[in-house]
C-alpha cells in the first residue's frame, strides 16, 4: 500500500470481559470518541482514548467487520490496537 512500507500491519483485538470479537491481522480501525470518529492505520502514533455509543470498524484482508458498541477503551503502541469494549 502506497505510504505505508516499512510499517506492516495491525494487529488487533477487540473484546469484552466475556468474549473476543476480533483478534487478527488488520489494514485500519475506525471507531469515535468524544471528539468525533477517528481511524487507525499502520504507523499510528501511540494513542489511548474512551470510546463513545456506536460502531467500531475494522478492514481485515478486504473484509469489512462492523461491531456496535456501548463504550470502551483503545490502546493503541507499536501498530497493536486493543480495544476492551462493554464495560
Amino acid at each position: 500500500m502506497a505510504g505505508e512500507e516499512g510499517f506492516g500491519q495491525l494487529e488487533v483485538k477487540l473484546y469484552s470481559p466475556f468474549y473476543t470479537y476480533f483478534d487478527g491481522g488488520a489494514e485500519s480501525v475506525s471507531a469515535a470518541n468524544e471528539t468525533g470518529p477517528f481511524d487507525i492505520l499502520p504507523g499510528h502514533a501511540n494513542f489511548f482514548t474512551l470510546l463513545t455509543p456506536g460502531d467500531v470498524q475494522i478492514k481485515s484482508a478486504g473484509e469489512d467487520y462492523t461491531f456496535s458498541v456501548s463504550r470502551g477503551v483503545v490502546q493503541v503502541a507499536d501498530n497493536t490496537v486493543k480495544l476492551f469494549v462493554d464495560i
